[in-house]
């Protein structure tokens, strides 16, 4: 026998050996994992502790049973956590945002790559995938319980992913005179605030024609023109729509006359316009746009898209974006056609730059086109062919328009400057934030004081209504421009740019909050909260904003103060206001499908860093440790972050880490989120995700 092997045996079966039995790791945390480096295999991992990162064990594992994960020594110390707890968590019903009983969520899905980028469990992408695969998980069974007539590939490519039109053969039925004339003034007092590209006159004079042709079983455009006509039955589509909503339809039976027969409305009125002929008219321009409004109210958005991108085709053919004497026209127009030329053309300036948003998607106008004048402020009632009567008064319904449209420039300069797409120095985007936001607080300054001072419940329906949208569209472009500063670090800046990212947070939380607190108001007031396609997506991004600040707020949270209780309990009713408020395929549904993967996110930030504060506390308290022990993490933390710039641009480079839940988002990834409910969906896209399958589990 080798006298060498006979020594090693006897050393190693000896009593004397004091040596560790090297413990074998068959399974490495997830951010080991992800890196593919060595890990120690307790919790937390030695290198997860070192960085005071969050050590998680939630990955699949494809060997069996998963073993038993040691607490390390730290661990052990410091008592259980909540690093690893089953369970899907659900915001629909949830009263409150209860901080004494949240519960984090598990990991509903193994690691991917979602558009080039990693997410692991607690990355920024993670909980849009979760969020899309339950918007596929969703339209599957839809078609499945046949709440759907079809699939997306078996829809027109201008229509796909939207609700269809239901086919009907009967005589389309137009109510009588009398209920038409009460459908108007619905259309004009409520439906459409600060949209208002028709002369309520005119469109009154052509109302009998329609009626009355329908009765006389006529050609609706007998007598007016087919765009003229359209315009009539759309106007009839909108008011018919929000009445039945507020008497309680949702949609959700195929069997739903009222909603039912708005649509026929509507359909006939596409007809019109789909065979007019000749030249292009105003009225060609104004019946399309209209039609748009009505897509969006019954969330068609795909639809509402396209036939917007026609109409302005429309209106650029007709130069509606140009002042009219650049010709040298020689006869001037009447002053109530130049007047609604010049509405239309806002109103498509201003849905532009909101569709733009929604979509994630280029706009079309670009101010340097444009020399259009705005309208002037003169009531439809107080408008003649020859010029305004000589009535002056501070209720103005155009003023609204006026208003809205110049809230809409403001806008797309905030999009172009802070969301630029092209590589900018930190120190601009700073100083454009802030720019934009004092012309904001201008715009504000200027209002009319029936649409800004006055509080709207004391006014008339239609002033109520425009007020509240313009307070919407000012929080929603105050929210524009100051939430890229969530999640930017400034604590190595200059002590004025930590002054002023600190203001711009408190802008962007204050809008936030003042959203919550209008779609509340509104959603109480009745059942026309499901109606009203902007309130929605306005609330959509206050929410997100809300979310996304709790989250980073947690980073230094020892405990959930009031402001921050408040504010998240809010959240809660405006969330659950969206998961009610319509069909189940629409963009609301969408919305609030998306919110409560976000919100989950947010509880789970929130119980993780209450509970450490808890045991450390405690712990401090039994063992005498010193305060600077227990803010090692937190400094930790704060050397992390100040690797990544302010302002991270497209072309820079992450952290050399994985970065932790939005740690690597860019600004211009809040426009992606704004548009997330509308895809493309990477979930549903093969070439678009790539499973890690190919990572050892051991590693």
């Amino acid at each position: 026998m080798d006298p060498g092997s006979a020594r090693k045996r006897s050393i190693s079966n000896g009593a004397n050996d004091s040596r560790p039995q090297k413990r074998k790791v068959t399974r490495a945390c997830d951010i080991c994992k992800a890196k593919k480096a060595k890990c120690s295999g307790n919790q937390p991992c030695e290198s997860c502790a070192n960085r005071g990162w969050d050590c998680l064990y939630q990955s699949s594992y494809s060997r069996g049973k998963p073993p038993e994960v040691p607490l390390s020594n730290a661990r052990a110390r410091l008592g259980p956590s909540d690093l690893h707890v089953d369970g899907n968590m659900q915001a629909t019903h949830s009263p409150a945002f209860d901080t004494q009983e949240i519960q984090a969520p598990s990991r509903a899905s193994p690691e991917l790559e979602i558009l080039g980028q990693y997410s692991d469990s607690t990355s920024g992408l993670s909980f849009l995938h979760r969020a899309w695969t339950r918007l596929h998980d969703n339209r599957n069974s839809q078609l499945a319980e046949g709440a759907l007539e079809t699939s997306v590939d078996d829809q027109l490519l201008v229509s796909a992913g939207d609700k269809p039109f239901q086919r009907r053969t009967e005589k389309l039925r137009i109510p009588p005179l009398s209920k038409c004339h009460e459908l108007l003034a619905l259309y004009f007092d409520i439906c459409i605030a600060t949209y208002r590209i028709l002369h309520r006159p005119t469109v009154e004079l052509w109302l009998p024609t329609v009626v009355g042709n329908a009765q006389k079983d006529s050609h609706l455009a007998e007598g007016i023109s087919n765009a003229q006509a359209s315009i009539v039955l759309t106007v009839l589509a909108v008011a018919s729509f929000h009445e039945a909503k507020a008497q309680g339809s949702d949609g959700s039976s195929e069997t739903d006359e009222a909603l039912l027969h708005c649509d026929l409305l509507f359909s006939e009125s596409a007809h019109l316009v789909e065979t007019e002929t000749g030249y292009p008219t105003l009225e060609s321009a104004q019946a399309r746009l209209i039609q748009v409004l009505y897509l969006l109210t019954s969330c068609r958005m795909n639809q509402a898209w396209y036939t917007f991108g026609h109409t302005l085709l429309i209106i650029s053919t007709l130069g509606l974006h140009r002042r009219e004497h650049r010709r040298g026209r020689v006869s001037p127009r009447n002053f109530i056609e130049e007047q609604c030329r010049k509405r239309t053309f806002w109103v498509a300036y201003t849905l532009d730059k909101y569709l733009g948003v929604v979509f994630g998607r280029p706009r079309h106008y670009h101010d340097d086109d444009i020399d259009q004048d705005l309208p002037d402020p003169v009531n439809d009632e107080d408008m003649t062919v020859n010029g305004p009567r000589n009535i002056v008064t501070d209720d103005c319904h155009i003023n609204s328009l006026i208003y809205h449209a110049k809230l809409a420039q403001i806008g797309e300069q905030i999009l172009r400057q802070v969301y630029s797409i092209k590589r900018s120095p930190d120190h601009e985007k700073v100083a454009a934030s802030h720019e934009l936001g004092l012309q904001l607080r201008q715009w504000k300054a200027s209002l009319p004081p029936i649409l800004g001072a006055v509080n709207p419940s004391s006014l008339i329906p239609a002033f109520r209504r425009q007020a509240t949208v313009l307070k919407l569209s000012y929080c929603h472009a105050v929210i524009l421009a100051h939430r890229p500063f969530l999640l930017k670090n400034v604590s190595q800046q200059p002590a004025e740019v930590r002054k002023l990212a600190s203001e711009s947070i408190d802008e962007c939380i204050g809008a936030a909050q003042s959203v919550l607190v209008i779609v509340d108001r509104v959603a109480q007031d009745g059942k026309l909260f499901h109606a009203f396609w902007w309130t929605h997506y306005v609330a959509f991004c206050a929410l997100a904003v809300v979310y996304v600040w709790s989250i980073q707020r947690c980073r230094d949270l020892k405990t959930v103060d009031g402001f921050h209780e408040e504010i998240l309990n809010r959240a809660e009713q405006c969330l659950n206001h969206l998961a009610q408020a319509t069909a189940s395929n629409s963009p609301s549904r969408r919305y609030s499908i998306i919110l409560q993967e976000l919100r989950s996110e947010a509880k789970r930030k929130i119980a993780r860093r209450l509970e450490t504060a808890d045991v450390l506390a405690n712990h401090r308290e039994g063992e005498g440790i010193s305060d600077s022990t227990t803010n090692i993490s937190t400094n930790q933390n704060a050397d992390i972050d100040h690797w990544n710039p302010m302002f991270r641009s497209s072309t820079e480079s992450t952290s050399p880490q994985i970065a932790k839940f939005l740690d690597g988002w860019q600004t211009t990834d809040w426009l992606d989120l704004d548009s997330s409910a509308f895809g493309p969906f990477p979930v549903l896209e093969d070439n678009t995700i790539n499973w890690m399958s190919g990572i050892s589990e051991d590693r």
